[in-house]
């Protein structure tokens, strides 16, 4: 066959290779071998991890990590460093264990505590969460990915200061598919009345987890107005790092107490309840073949 032959038969492939791409990448895009960790500049940084899987793009979940205060302005705290949750994650994505999922934590030079040091409530004054997400709607449609929903998973400090952190988070993510929190702050019931009243007639899963409190009389009023007076069981936990979890009736909401021998760290608990939470809402489900 000679080469003019040949050419109309490479047009055609090109052109079916164009076409199956996902909308936004380019046909000059290749596709990583490797995962990705792009850098998201706002306020003190950020970064966004890509899975190998979708760095050609495609749909994926996406999940917003936000850290605790950080006074010391820490810069990675879950990603490129720190936890380092992005190599747990990418172990599950490649073992088939869970969907690909996009990970995507800012930074915010701030605190939530009686001395702040002149420091703003982290994710406060200063940073907005609506602007954030639509630098990473931006930078992800670079990427080709398509958002199939937004979630948080927040620790610590980031639900301690009313109008910040999670709490400016529920208005920029108005429809968010998963609201998870650890560690937090229990004291006020500020926290589980916001959870109630902005939650109750939506179908968001909403979660906490706490270690070493349950006893406390604060935790105990926060409990209840958050899982109700007559909770369920969770069904199966995993109980070397669980002491237990109930659920309110009618709704995915779950409240998880660490185990103490299994979680024995402030920082442990938001990688232990991240684990969890992915296994939980994300899981490939298995096909059995017949």
């Amino acid at each position: 066959m000679t080469s003019l032959k040949r050419l109309p038969i490479a047009l055609a492939l090109l052109f079916a290779a164009m076409v199956s791409l996902p909308p936004g990448v380019s046909a000059r895009r290749r596709c990583h071998r490797r995962d990705k960790l792009v850098k998201l500049k706002y306020t003190h940084g950020g970064q966004v991890w890509i899975p190998r899987r979708i760095s050609c793009g495609g749909t994926a979940p996406v999940i917003i990590l936000l850290h605790g205060n950080n006074k010391s302005l820490d810069r990675h705290p879950s990603l490129g460093g720190g936890r380092h949750l992005e190599k747990l994650v990418s172990k599950y994505v490649r073992g088939r264990m869970i969907w690909p999922v996009v990970l995507a934590e800012p930074i915010h030079h701030g605190v939530c505590s009686k001395n702040r040091g002149g420091l703003p409530a982290v994710f406060g004054r200063g940073f907005s969460l609506a602007v954030y997400r639509k630098k990473l709607s931006r930078l992800l449609r670079r990427h080709g990915i398509r958002v199939k929903s937004w979630s948080l998973m927040a620790h610590s400090g980031a639900g301690c200061c009313p109008g910040a952190g999670i709490f400016a988070a529920v208005k920029a993510f108005p429809r968010l598919f998963l609201y998870a929190t650890s560690d937090t702050c229990y004291g006020s019931p500020f926290y589980a009345d916001f959870i109630v009243r902005n939650f109750l007639r939506r179908r968001t899963r909403v979660v906490n987890t706490c270690r070493g409190v349950a006893r406390h009389a604060t935790y105990k009023r926060y409990e209840k107005t958050f899982i109700g007076k007559h909770p369920q069981r969770c069904g199966r936990i995993d109980r070397r790092y669980y002491k237990r979890c109930r659920k309110r009736r009618h709704k995915r909401w779950y409240a998880y107490i660490t185990h103490p021998r299994g979680v024995k760290s402030h920082n442990q608990v938001f990688k232990e309840i991240v684990k969890t939470l992915l296994f939980k809402f994300f899981r490939r489900r298995v096909r059995r073949h017949r």
